[in-house]
């Protein structure tokens, strides 16, 4: 039913009158199929905020959980660092010596057993939240620790598909989750991992390491060039504005060397 007014319509007041009586009976008519739309309506946006507050709430508790596990973890890894250093140094205090740290046992189920437990814990119960992301860091940083490349691999494999750089944390399990790669052997998928970090500007601090960390990948495949390219991007980074450092640019410089010196050899050799 349409109830459009034209200009001549709108100056009689007889046609209003007619046009507002006309919607009215057609509501009346309509009007459970209006109030069924309403009430859709309204259950659709109320079904959308319970569901955001239940995913909020979710989050909550995951957070919670993962940061008595991840103290217990820094608090364990603190120790044993600090042990390492107190056993590099023989002439130590006599205060130091009557409370020697204790280092860690090279056993992982002892060092670590609770807290890699309390991590894998997180990720089955907590899937698809941050805090499952974080568990599957600290997990992976342990098994690398202790030379367990694959299941560093599984651990952070578990968490990619939802790790779209869309937040720091993603980008750093992205980037991550490429160094494993690149430890296991596999330069291409490593690569393409870093990639979807270098796509993005919000991380930029991140992108000098994984161009150095792409090239020495591309320079395994002997895709020389690519790596020469990447070399070149990084030396010509700017001086980080607050230190005046250079950065990573030096080492870029001394890579760009060795790979022309490389050039060089294979060019004689041949």
């Amino acid at each position: 039913m349409s109830t459009k007014l034209s200009k001549e319509d709108v100056k009689s007041p007889d046609q209003v009158l007619k046009t507002l009586t006309q919607g009215f009976q057609w509501t009346r008519v309509h009007s459970t199929a209006v109030i069924v739309s309403l009430s859709v309506f309204i259950v659709i946006g109320l079904g959308s905020s319970l569901y955001g507050n239940y995913i909020e709430k979710k989050e909550e508790r995951a957070q919670e959980l993962f940061s008595q596990f991840e103290k217990s973890y820094l608090d364990k890894k603190r120790g044993f660092e600090e042990a390492d250093r107190e056993a590099s140094r023989p002439n130590l205090t006599k205060e130091v010596k009557a409370t020697p740290k204790i280092k860690a046992s090279g056993d992982l189920e002892k060092d670590y057993g609770a807290e890699l437990v309390g991590f894998k814990k997180i990720m089955d119960d907590h899937a698809k939240t941050k805090a499952a992301q974080m568990a599957a860091l600290n997990l992976s940083e342990i098994y690398l620790k202790y030379k367990k490349t694959d299941e560093a691999y599984l651990a952070l494999q578990k968490v990619e598909p939802q790790s779209q750089g869309r937040d720091l944390i993603s980008n750093i399990v992205l980037a991550q989750y490429g160094d494993i790669l690149s430890e296991k052997g596999d330069c291409k998928l490593a690569i393409a991992q870093w990639n979807k970090v270098l796509a993005k500007k919000e991380v930029q601090f991140l992108h000098d390491t994984l161009r150095l960390k792409s090239g020495f990948c591309y320079e395994k495949m002997n895709e020389i060039s690519k790596a020469e390219e990447l070399y070149k991007k990084v030396s010509q980074s700017p001086q980080d504005p607050q230190s005046g450092e250079a950065g990573l640019a030096k080492d870029a410089e001394k890579y760009l060397r060795l790979l022309n010196l490389k050039k060089t050899a294979e060019a004689k050799g041949s």
